[in-house]
C-alpha cells in the first residue's frame, strides 16, 4: 500500500456520513454515563433501609429519565424511579418494581438490595478524554450513534475515492445488445463498480472499448481525468490484442507489477501515473472478482485512509478434499456453512474462471497457499469471506 497516495479529508454532516472512513479520533467529552442511573424501572433507596425486608418506605415522589429528584432520600424513604434516570441524592440501590407493592404514599418492598444494585455508575461505560473510535475505522450505524454522543455533528472524514472503470475487447457488446456467436455482454464493469461501492468508491462506469491501441488510450486518458483509481479488465495477458500494458506505458504510466501468484489472475497489472493509480485485471469474470477483492480494494480503502483494507479471513474445515495446483496462490469460489456447530467451507463446482454464475453462488474464497497440491477433508484452511 505504499504506492497509493492518501485522499484528502473533509467534514460533512454526521446524518451523511454512514459508510466512510473516519480521519480522526473521536474522543469522549462526558462520561458514559454521564450520571449515577437507574437500569431498572422500580424504587430508589438505602440498601440498609431493606436489609430485614420485606419491610415498608414512604415514597417522597418519582423521577423520571430526563428529570432530576429535588430533594434527597433518608431513613425510611423511597423515591419511584424510571430506568435511565438519575439516582436521587442519599439513595444507593435500586428494587425492582417486580418485587414491590405500592400502597397510597407508602411501598413494601419485598425484597432486601444491595448497594449499587441495578445502578450503572458515572463514567462505568466511558470515561471523559478516552479514544472511543480511533481514526481508520469506517462509520457504520453503531459508529454514527457512538458519534452523535460525544458531539460530533460534523465528523473529519475521508472523500470517497474516485473508480473510472473501463473495459477492453472486440468481443464485448453492451448489456441491452442480444450478443453475436462471437461476442459476450460486458459484465465485469458491473462487478468491479459493484465491489468498489461496497467499498466506499463513487463509482463512474466508462463502458468498453474494442482492441485498438488509439481508442484504448484516449479511453484511459478519460479514465484519469475525472477519477483517482482507472480499474480496466482485459487486455492484460500476453496475446497479440492484450494492448493495457503497452497504452499505460505510453502515457507514462510506472509499471509496480504486471504479474501476481495468484489462481485465477495471474496476469494483473499495478501502476501510478502521477497521483493516478491504475489496476489492469484480467478479463475473466471470476478473475475479476478475485484480484480486484485482493488487490484493488485493498488499495481503495488505504487511499481513504481506513486501518484496516483487507476482507475478512476466517478458519474453517473443508468439507470435501481439495486438489490444486501448486505452483500459486489459489483463490476458489466456495460455500461457508455452520455444520454441528462447526465452520465448514465447500469448494463450488465451477468450469475456470469465466464461471461467473458459480462465483455468484458463493459467498467466499477458500484460500490454498502456494506449494499444496492437496487438502484433506476435514482439514483447517483460511477462507476470505466476501462482502456482497
Amino acid at each position: 500500500m505504499n504506492n497509493v497516495p492518501l485522499l484528502p479529508a473533509e467534514q460533512m454532516p454526521i446524518g451523511n456520513a454512514l459508510g466512510r472512513i473516519l480521519r480522526q479520533d473521536c474522543i469522549a467529552d462526558i462520561d458514559l454515563p454521564p450520571f449515577d442511573r437507574a437500569t431498572m424501572d422500580g424504587y430508589a433507596v438505602r440498601a440498609a433501609d431493606t436489609a430485614t425486608a420485606p419491610v415498608r418506605l414512604k415514597v417522597l415522589g418519582e423521577v423520571a429519565a430526563g428529570a432530576v429528584f429535588p430533594g434527597a432520600v433518608s431513613i425510611g424513604q423511597a423515591v419511584r424511579i424510571m430506568t435511565g434516570a438519575p439516582i436521587p441524592a442519599g439513595a444507593d440501590s435500586v428494587q425492582k418494581v417486580e418485587v414491590t407493592r405500592a400502597e397510597g404514599d407508602e411501598v413494601e418492598i419485598q425484597e432486601p438490595t444491595k448497594v449499587g444494585q441495578f445502578i450503572s455508575r458515572r463514567g462505568s461505560q466511558v470515561s471523559c478524554g478516552e479514544v472511543i473510535i480511533k481514526a481508520g475505522t469506517r462509520i457504520g450505524a453503531a459508529e454514527q450513534a457512538v458519534l452523535a454522543t460525544f458531539g460530533y455533528s460534523h465528523p473529519t472524514v475521508s472523500r470517497p475515492v474516485r473508480v473510472a472503470v473501463l473495459a477492453t475487447g472486440s468481443e464485448l457488446v453492451d448489456v441491452d445488445h442480444k450478443p453475436a456467436p462471437s461476442q459476450i455482454r460486458n459484465s465485469n464493469n458491473y462487478t468491479i463498480g459493484g465491489f468498489a461501492a461496497r467499498a466506499g468508491a463513487e463509482v463512474t462506469n466508462l463502458g468498453h472499448v474494442v482492441d485498438d491501441s488509439d481508442l484504448i488510450e484516449e479511453k484511459m486518458r478519460e479514465g484519469f481525468a475525472q477519477s483517482d483509481v482507472l480499474i480496466l479488465s482485459g487486455g492484460v495477458s500476453m496475446g497479440d490484442y492484450d494492448l493495457v500494458k503497452a497504452c499505460l506505458k505510453r502515457l507514462g504510466a510506472e509499471i509496480f507489477f504486471d504479474k501476481v501468484s495468484i489462481r485465477p489472475g495471474k496476469p494483473t497489472v499495478f501502476g501510478r501515473l502521477g497521483e493516478k493509480v491504475v489496476f489492469g485485471l484480467p478479463g475473466n469474470p471470476v478473475s475479476v472478482s478475485v484480484t480486484f477483492n485482493v488487490f484493488a480494494r485493498p488499495a481503495l480503502l488505504a487511499m481513504m485512509g481506513a486501518s484496516e483494507v483487507n476482507l475478512l479471513t476466517v478458519r474453517a474445515a473443508l468439507a470435501d478434499a481439495v486438489k490444486n495446483p501448486p505452483e500459486r496462490n489459489s483463490y476458489l469460489p466456495a460455500k461457508l456453512e455452520i455444520v454441528d456447530g462447526q465452520a465448514q467451507v465447500r469448494r463450488l463446482k465451477w468450469e475456470g474462471s469465466s464461471d461467473l454464475v458459480a462465483f455468484m453462488r458463493g459467498d467466499c474464497l477458500l484460500i490454498i497457499p502456494q506449494g499444496c497440491s492437496h487438502k484433506a477433508r476435514g482439514e483447517i484452511v483460511d477462507v476470505m469471506i466476501l462482502e456482497r
